[in-house]
């Protein structure tokens, strides 16, 4: 009996999955079209990559990963492509090299198949294997999803991902779950960061239902709500409410675990996706740049937005601000705080009396410490531009451990 045909014995997809971590020796992973946990297995404990291990305990892949995969072109690839596909690391995501192959039955996707490939690469041989075992696993898919195509979360789903062709089949979708649909709207998205903290996502969808917000809850460790306005109150202004009605219930502990993001807000239902994917940008960013911040809206997130794209530009290129370089050298020789110096100055607009306050100093060891860096670097403040480079850099040095490690490669 050939590997295939054994596999082929399988009654049903976990059986199978376990059979192929088994023939492999490597982690496997299947979810289903939403992307949702079906089943897994793996010959150890280091056979899955951090967003897989994430996977694995909150049942679905994270939002914002799925739509980084949107944005490379993967899941577009994966409604042609018969053969499995290897994708390269996404470094920033904790996204590791794997193969990954669509599950189809009668043409039709019906979950994705995930090998996590670490530094043993799979040669062509297993590839061939891969593609033979892939329609049977979309049979027993098929035949084990009992999705109910037209129930209210399912609705919202395809909204968010624009899988509606336009209005009028919207409205129709809508109608028959007896959703009205908003003539104001924003999204609003809480993730939940600590697996230990997941019960808060049932108290959350709690206070959507009594607020009367539609919302989507799979299962994965994300809520998306959909916040509609009226004449009395804006979708914006309410999304505020409800983000301080939410912070308000959080324990300390609690709004360690958490994000909240919401995107812009929009009129036209077919918008309802951008503002999806501002509030997931939100998500992404706070979890990027691991900030203190818990709730954001896409229109605060101003030059953060742009950090993780210059991290990776100056990293690539070996770039760094030679003046910043300069003031870390410093202080690794004096064991000083310049480089705090400077980065509290610029972030509150170079005010000597707030700045100094942060730092619990005197406004003239304040003082002293600016006249030092100056004397060191040359730096104008009051060049504008100079200082966006310096604040975007900095912001990269005390939110990036990684970051700051570049940097230091540079005087050590």
């Amino acid at each position: 009996m050939d590997l295939t045909e054994k596999v082929f014995q399988a009654s049903d997809v976990r059986q199978l999955v376990e059979q192929l971590s088994d023939i492999l020796q490597k982690g496997v992973i299947v979810e289903n079209r939403d992307f949702e946990l079906i089943a897994y297995s793996s010959p150890n404990e280091f056979s899955f990559d951090p967003v897989q291990q994430k996977t694995i305990l909150s049942k679905r892949c994270p939002l914002f990963i799925i739509e980084r995969l949107k944005k490379e072109g993967i899941i577009d690839r994966l409604k042609w492509e018969e053969r499995p596909l290897r994708l390269p690391a996404i470094e920033d995501i904790g996204f590791y090299q794997r193969i990954v192959i669509s599950l189809k039955y009668h043409n039709i996707i019906r979950g994705y198949l995930w090998i996590y490939e670490a530094d043993d690469s799979i040669d062509e041989e297993i590839l061939n294997f891969i593609t033979k075992v892939a329609p049977y696993l979309g049979k027993l898919l098929f035949e084990e999803q009992q999705t109910i195509e037209n129930d209210l979360p399912t609705v919202i789903w395809k909204l968010l991902n624009g899988e509606f062709l336009n209005d009028a089949e919207i409205h129709r979708a809508a109608g028959i779950t007896s959703y009205q649909v908003p003539k104001q709207f924003t999204i609003i998205i809480v993730s939940i960061q600590d697996p230990e903290f997941l019960s808060l996502l049932n108290t959350i969808k709690g206070i959507f239902v009594k607020e009367k917000i539609a919302y989507y809850l799979g299962k994965g460790t994300e809520i998306v709500g959909i916040v509609d306005g009226s004449n009395e109150i804006s979708s914006k202004q309410k999304t505020d409410q409800l983000k301080g009605q939410l912070l308000d219930m959080f324990s300390e502990a609690e709004r360690k675990a958490v994000f909240i993001g919401s995107g812009n807000e929009y009129q036209k239902i077919s918008q309802i996706r951008q503002s999806y994917l501002e509030a997931l940008e939100v998500i992404e960013t706070l979890v990027f740049l691991n900030l203190d911040q818990v709730a954001c809206s896409f229109d605060e997130l101003g030059m953060y937005r742009y950090i993780k794209y210059m991290y990776k530009k100056n990293v690539s290129e070996n770039y760094r601000n030679e003046k910043i370089v300069k003031v870390m050298k410093k202080d690794a020789e004096n064991n000083s705080e310049l480089l705090k110096t400077l980065w509290y100055f610029i972030k509150n607009n170079c005010r000597v009396g707030k700045t100094a306050e942060m730092l619990f100093i005197h406004p003239n060891t304040l003082n002293y410490r600016v006249k030092q860096i100056v004397e060191l670097t040359n730096i104008d403040f009051d060049n504008i531009h100079e200082r966006a480079e310096l604040y975007s850099q900095l912001i990269a040095l005390n939110h990036i451990p990684d970051y700051y490690e570049f940097y230091q490669k540079q005087f050590y």
